[in-house]
């Protein structure tokens, strides 16, 4: 199904039209022309708009093979009403015949220009391509900076059946850094909207202009299942009339709708109540850009759409290949990610970065009938150089897979528990998350005035390092225009910070961390074992591999979550374990962690090794 629509920019009616990327200028000469006589044009267009409608639709549908779809232009609103009045005088059956012949010629003309842009690219395919680009569908060809300003640019390709892969070039030019805006023109931007909040009366005002785009491909049994490109902008406006806050957004980077978003902000801070607590951070707090460290995140992937789907090809036949029990796949995929961003602030305050993400990932079925078991394993990294070898993924996603074949379940039980490195980072998820000024402030967790307190075993060392190149979670500044800096967020088991933003410190009477955004990059100090001597360690006891459902209340500290892995006896796994939900108080939890792994995976912005608990409560048959 092809669906296109198609909107005149105001009363102008455009005389080049995009479909995709698709100049379609003549078909649409005549309407080009509407401009000196309106009413005539309206009342001839009008009349055949019915017409149109059905033609185009089955015209392009024989040519392309494509499901009909409706045709839209603002001059055709009100055919049926104008053919109510009129439709009597025999006088029409001649513009009727003269209107057939002409989109006649221009429908064969559209065909051409669809027809040999697009099957040469997509051969025997069956797509869907849905074109997002904010408001406006159509704009003029010659008007570089009405392009400029399409908003929320989205391109999606979903594709089946024998695909013939497309060139990222095809879709929208960019420039060699892949970004539409260089960041003097995100800077630009953003000097704008500080400029018109102060010219219209703002005490304060922040702001962040953003834009970045991906591609991902995957494919299932060999075949490629879906691509999907996206390019997305935005830009966000907090201003304060003293302390009434207001806040707006957009993904249209024109000037007006710039001026539009601050004026809108500006208008919901007038109705908003007084917060003591807010307003921008002290400007003395200011970061210096020119003292910020450069901490190497963008490394721009140039792959191919050919050869991303070559990768996740030889990622999941690397998991077939583990055994012939690997019997199905959900798929194998790789993807990448580029973004950049400019915040600023009416302290002067100006910084930015661009910054990347890459991954690739497999998942495959093992077994048959009702004993199948679903497993994966996955790699992402800035630099797609550092990535696992696409083989190693689908090695490692195959042997799980066939490692939880004959999963069962076990008696209750009260027994240690050792959960995996990837899953033992939830659980510093869940400490931040109760650590977080947000939880504080509004009383919603279960750390209260635990600062200089002992809330993890002394084996338990947790630092903060915002500041290490290429990894995930690393920032120069936070949200709020601060400069990051590297800290000990616990010391043998205490507690010496929370996670505060300027806003949630001053609710709670504290500095800002500057964790304006959220916690950076967080490394569990780890100890000497891998999981091999963490297994013999616990001697007997449940290895957690996979956990399912949302249960942890953060108030209270209660976690009961469901779970399966693998039991063990003497160090040893016996068997694979499912259908069972293990729970806990995260107090406790936190507490009685015995031992800590040193097979942190680096693919996360949580540094964790595998962690193994003292005891658990188990609920099985």
């Amino acid at each position: 199904m092809l669906q296109v629509g198609l909107r005149p920019l105001g009363d102008d009616f455009a005389q080049h039209l995009f479909i995709g990327q698709q100049p379609a200028a003549q078909a649409f000469q005549l309407m080009g022309l509407c401009h000196s006589n309106r009413r005539q044009a309206a009342q001839g267009i009008e009349l055949g708009a019915d017409r149109l409608d059905l033609n185009l639709a089955h015209q392009l549908a024989d040519v392309l093979q494509l499901t009909p779809a409706r045709f839209h232009a603002k001059t055709l609103a009100g055919a049926h009403r104008f053919t109510q009045v009129v439709g009597q005088i025999q006088l029409l059956q001649p513009i009727w015949a003269k209107l057939d012949q002409f989109f006649a010629q221009i429908l064969h003309g559209l065909h051409r220009t669809l027809a040999a842009a697009l099957t040469r690219l997509l051969g025997q395919i069956v797509i869907k391509i849905i074109i997002e680009i904010g408001s406006v569908a159509g704009v003029r060809a010659h008007d570089e900076e009405a392009r400029k300003e399409m908003r929320g640019e989205r391109v999606k390709i979903i594709a089946c059946c024998n695909f013939r892969p497309f060139s990222p070039a095809f879709f929208l030019p960019m420039s060699a850094s892949g970004f539409s805006f260089s960041q003097a023109q995100l800077r630009e931007i953003a000097s704008d909207i500080l400029a018109h909040a102060r010219k219209q009366g703002a005490t304060a005002c922040e702001t962040e202009v953003s834009e970045g785009f991906g591609q991902s491909v995957s494919v299932r049994k060999a075949e490629v299942d879906t691509i999907e490109y996206n390019r997305d902008k935005g830009v966000g406006v907090t201003v304060y009339l003293g302390q009434q806050r207001g806040h707006a957004s957009t993904s249209d980077f024109s000037p007006a709708a710039l001026r539009a978003t601050v004026d809108a902000a500006l208008s919901i801070a007038r109705f908003t109540a007084a917060d003591p607590c807010a307003g921008l951070a002290d400007a003395e707090l200011m970061a210096d850009p020119a003292q910020l460290p450069e901490l190497d995140l963008f490394h721009p992937w140039a792959i191919e759409v050919e050869e991303a789907i070559e990768l996740a090809r030889r990622c999941e036949a690397a998991a077939f290949a583990v055994s012939p029990q690997i019997s199905n796949s959900e798929g194998a995929s790789a993807s990448l990610q580029q973004g950049q961003f400019v915040a600023a602030n009416s302290h002067g305050f100006m910084g930015g970065y661009a910054s990347t993400h890459h991954g690739l990932s497999c998942s495959v079925i093992a077994g048959s009938d009702d004993q199948m078991q679903r497993e994966y394993w996955y790699d992402s990294r800035r630099d797609a150089a550092e990535l696992l070898a696409a083989e190693e993924i689908g090695r490692i996603a195959g042997e799980r897979a066939l490692a939880r074949l004959g999963g069962r379940q076990i008696a209750t039980a009260e027994v240690p528990v050792l959960f995996e490195a990837p899953i033992a980072a939830g659980l510093i998820n869940s400490f931040v998350h109760a650590a977080s000024g947000g939880a504080l402030y509004r009383q919603a967790s279960f750390l209260p005035d635990s600062i200089g307190k002992q809330i993890f075993s002394p084996l338990v060392n947790i630092s903060e390092q915002p500041h290490l190149r290429r990894r995930f979670g690393a920032r120069p500044f936070d949200s709020d225009g601060l400069a990051t800096r590297a800290r000990q967020v616990v010391s043998d088991g205490v507690l010496q910070g929370y996670f505060l933003s300027t806003y949630s410190g001053r609710k709670l009477g504290m500095p800002s961390t500057a964790n304006a955004g959220g916690a950076h990059h967080l490394i569990v100090q780890p100890g000497e074992q891998d999981l091999t001597d963490l297994l013999r360690e616990m001697g007997r006891g449940l290895l957690v591999t996979e956990l399912l459902g949302q249960g942890v209340n953060y108030v209270t500290g209660d976690y009961s979550r469901g779970a399966a892995g693998f039991w063990v006896e003497h160090g040893e796994i016996q068997h694979a374990v499912e259908e069972i939900t293990i729970a806990g108080n995260l107090r406790d939890m936190f507490r009685d962690i015995r031992a800590i792994g040193n097979d942190a995976l680096p693919r996360a912005a949580r540094q964790c090794g595998s962690i193994l608990i003292e005891r658990m409560k188990i609920a099985g048959h």
